[in-house]
């Protein structure tokens, strides 16, 4: 139970860090909500590792979430906003890769360096590395140019064409510029309170009611099924590996399928694949335990394709400006299925065995089915008004 009210405590941390990172990205950059974000994780970690009080471990547990679980929303945001829609899914399931390619590593170390301590030390030590990332990375141009720092942004594209072997022609650095400044008026124009302008759209009000229940089907899948693997028949260190590499072939099947069918049939067959998977593990006899690990790894792929598709899917939804604190909003509702994912296992115990699945199956099918409810964002330029996110349905613009 311990081990339970940990790993639900801490992501009671991440309530409060995707908001305030959202506000962090916005307000001073992504590139800053990044660095600080990798930055604190690390030396919290650190510090938990050497703590003897129960108490002060989940102090820090939470602290850390805190103030440092935002890290990777900010670089997926950063990440989706310096590339064009050709290279948008790309960079997102290579984002996405990456991280399972970390819960791999992460299952080998565990393996091999069995003492808590060492291990945490072993894992979190080179995160302090990261704040080198504030000098090396590029910060958003679509940022700053909500920002009115225009001369940074094309400071940065210089670099970008120079990098590429092309140069910008001074007539393309005009229109940049004239554009930049239509905005920054529209802008000054009609600033309000964000609370207010989401309620005064329908359209923009919609998305922000779907969009979480999109991440709570999200966590609690996708971290229910990588925590309740350690439960599975055989090793469990190798469960837990298999289940996090079954992930990597579903965001490269989202990255083959995103750009070519869309973005809603690609969300809507992974969540209705996902849901059939939960269900059919959920029943099926004792005695087949192939069978068993082949729906659970099956499900695991498909909640993979929806991660990495959904990340891309709701970035796209909403307006440069507010992107981050939109997107925020709804990964930070969406906590509430990672809270929930550790407690998993004592319902199997407690409740009902095949609870847990059923529970995923039942919040995949709704989530496909709200899927419904959004336009599709396929070949749509990256809106950066308010006004221009609620025509996206009508829009086509490639950039």
């Amino acid at each position: 139970m311990d081990r339970i009210c940990i790993g639900s405590i801490r992501t009671i941390g991440t309530l409060l860090v995707l908001p305030i990172t959202g506000y962090i990205s916005d307000r001073w950059g992504r590139r800053v909500a990044l660095t600080l974000n990798a930055f604190n994780t690390g030396w919290i970690g650190l510090v938990r590792s050497f703590v003897h009080s129960y108490e002060w471990f989940l102090a820090l547990e939470v602290m850390e979430s805190a103030i440092g679980a935002g890290a990777y929303s900010s670089c997926f945001i950063l990440v989706t906003e310096l590339v064009g829609p050709k290279r948008r899914v790309a960079a997102g399931a290579t984002i996405s890769t990456m991280f399972a390619l970390g819960q791999v590593v992460l299952g080998l170390i565990a393996w091999g360096v069995r003492p808590w301590r060492t291990l945490t030390q072993v894992l979190y030590a080179p995160q302090l590395l990261v704040i080198t990332y504030f000098w090396i990375l590029a910060e958003s141009v679509r940022w700053l140019m909500s920002k009115g720092r225009y001369e940074e942004a094309e400071t940065i594209l210089k670099k970008v064409a120079k990098t590429n072997k092309t140069v910008l022609s001074e007539k393309s650095l005009e229109a940049f510029r004239a554009t930049a400044e239509v905005e920054k008026h529209k802008e000054k124009q009609n600033e309000q309170w964000l609370p207010i302008l989401v309620i005064k759209s329908p359209t923009i009000l919609l998305r922000c009611i779907v969009s979480p229940i999109w991440w709570i089907t999200n966590t609690l899948v996708y971290y229910g099924m990588n925590i309740n693997s350690v439960n599975l028949s055989g090793n469990q260190f190798l469960n837990f590996v298999y289940v996090a590499a079954i992930e990597i072939p579903g965001f490269w099947t989202a990255i083959l399928l995103l750009d070519r069918v869309g973005r809603k049939p690609v969300l809507i067959c992974a969540y209705f694949l996902c849901a059939a998977c939960q269900f059919g593990f959920a029943f099926i006899p004792d005695g087949y335990e192939g069978l068993s690990m082949a729906l659970y790894l099956i499900g695991k792929y498909a909640i993979a394709i929806v991660m990495t598709s959904v990340y891309v899917y709701t970035a796209e939804l909403f307006p440069t400006k507010y992107r981050h604190s939109l997107f925020a909003f709804a990964s930070m509702v969406g906590r509430i299925g990672s809270i929930t994912a550790p407690l998993t296992p004592a319902f199997a115990t407690e409740v009902w065995e095949p609870f847990p699945p059923v529970l995923f199956g039942s919040f995949a099918l709704l989530s496909g089915l709200l899927i419904f409810t959004t336009p599709e964002t396929l070949g749509t330029k990256l809106p950066d008004t308010m006004e221009e996110a609620e025509q996206l349905s009508d829009r086509k613009t490639h950039r």
